[in-house]
C-alpha cells in the first residue's frame, strides 16, 4: 500500500472513530479533559504504527484500552497488537521496564474483566471492546440507556479502585517512600547550597519537565511577529507545478512541538488536500529558524503548535 493510501485510511479512521473513542474516554475517565489526552495518545500511536500495520478499528480500540490504563498509572503506553503483528518493540520507542508494564497492564485488565459478572462483563465488552453507543447497547441488551451508563460507571469506579490496590501494594509504597525520602534530602541539600536551577536539573534529569503544553500560559512565537513568520512563508513557498497543473488547492494544516530552545520537532500534516501540498509545507516550516518558546510559571516548556499553510490558485 502507497504512503498516500496509508495516510488516506488514517484519516478515514480518524474521522469515524473519533467521536466514539472521544465517549468512550469521557465514560471511562468521567473527565472530559482525561478523554481528549488518552483520545491524543491513541491517534498519535496510531500514526507511529501505521507504516508496519494493517489499521483497524479493533486495533484503535485496543490501543485505547491501553492507554486508559496507562493514563490510569500516569505512565507513558506502548501497544499491544493484533495476533499476528509486528512485535510491539518494532513500534515503539518504549524501555524493556515500560514493555513489561504495559505487558501487566494489559493483562491485569484482561484478567480483571474475565471476572466480572456475566451481564456487567458484556456491557463492558460491548462499549470498550466492540465500541457500540450506550444507545446501541442499551437496545442490544433490552435495557436503558440509564442502566447502561450505570453499569460502567460502577464498573470503571471498581476497576480504578482494584487498580490502585493491585499496583500500589505496601512494600511498593514503601520503597516509593523511601525513595522519594532520598532525593528530597538530595535536592534540598543542593538547593540550600546555592546552585541555580539549571545545576539543580543536571544533577537530576528527572526533575526537568518534559510535558508538553497544548495551552501554555505564554504561547510560542516565530521571532519578531507573525506578520514576519508569513513573509518567511510566502518568500519561500512555491507551488508544487503537478499540483498547479491538477489545480489542486486547499489548506494545509501542520501541527509540531516548539521545543524549550526554541527548535521545531514532531512534524505532524493534521489535514492536507493533497500530499505534494503536505511535502512543500513541511519543506519550508523545517526551514524555519527557532522560534520564541512557550512559557509556564515563568519557565520555558514545550508546546505544540499548529500552523495553516494556504494554497490557493490565481
Amino acid at each position: 500500500m502507497s504512503q498516500a493510501n496509508r495516510d488516506q485510511e488514517y484519516e478515514q479512521l480518524v474521522a469515524k472513530m473519533q467521536p466514539r473513542l472521544m465517549a468512550m474516554g469521557r465514560q471511562f475517565f468521567g473527565s472530559t479533559m482525561e478523554a481528549e489526552e488518552m483520545v491524543q495518545e491513541t491517534w498519535l500511536r496510531v500514526w507511529n504504527v501505521r507504516d508496519r500495520v494493517t489499521l483497524s478499528e479493533p486495533l484503535v480500540m485496543r490501543i485505547a484500552r491501553n492507554c486508559c490504563v496507562s493514563i490510569w498509572r500516569g505512565q507513558r503506553t506502548t501497544i499491544e497488537l493484533e495476533d499476528g503483528q509486528a512485535p510491539a518493540d518494532m513500534v515503539t520507542s518504549a524501555t524493556p521496564q515500560e514493555e513489561l508494564e504495559e505487558k501487566e497492564n494489559s493483562e491485569w485488565l484482561r484478567g480483571r474483566v474475565e471476572r466480572l459478572p456475566k451481564a456487567e462483563r458484556e456491557v463492558w465488552q460491548m462499549f470498550y471492546e466492540e465500541g457500540l453507543t450506550v444507545e446501541e447497547i442499551a437496545v442490544r441488551r433490552g435495557i436503558s440507556a440509564r442502566t447502561v451508563c450505570n453499569t460502567i460507571s460502577s464498573i470503571r469506579h471498581h476497576l480504578r479502585a482494584d487498580l490502585r490496590r493491585h499496583f500500589f501494594t505496601p512494600r511498593k509504597l514503601i520503597m516509593l517512600l523511601v525513595f522519594a525520602l532520598v532525593i528530597g534530602v538530595a535536592v534540598a541539600a543542593v538547593a540550600t547550597s546555592g546552585l541555580p536551577r539549571r545545576a539543580l536539573e543536571q544533577i537530576f534529569p528527572s526533575m526537568e519537565d518534559t510535558t508538553i503544553y497544548d495551552t501554555p500560559e505564554v504561547v510560542p512565537s516565530y521571532p519578531g511577529d507573525m506578520e514576519a513568520f508569513w513573509k518567511f512563508l510566502m518568500t519561500n513557498l512555491h507551488y508544487p507545478e503537478s499540483a498547479e497543473a491538477d489545480s489542486v488547492q486547499g489548506r494545509v494544516i501542520v501541527r509540531f512541538v516548539v521545543e524549550k530552545d526554541g527548535r521545531l520537532t514532531n512534524y505532524e500534516v493534521l489535514q492536507s488536500p493533497d500530499d505534494r501540498l503536505s511535502e512543500e509545507a513541511l519543506r519550508v516550516l523545517k526551514m524555519m529558524p527557532r522560534w520564541q518558546p512557550a512559557q509556564q510559571n515563568g519557565r520555558k516548556v514545550r508546546s505544540r503548535f499548529k500552523i495553516p499553510v494556504v494554497f490557493r490558485l490565481n
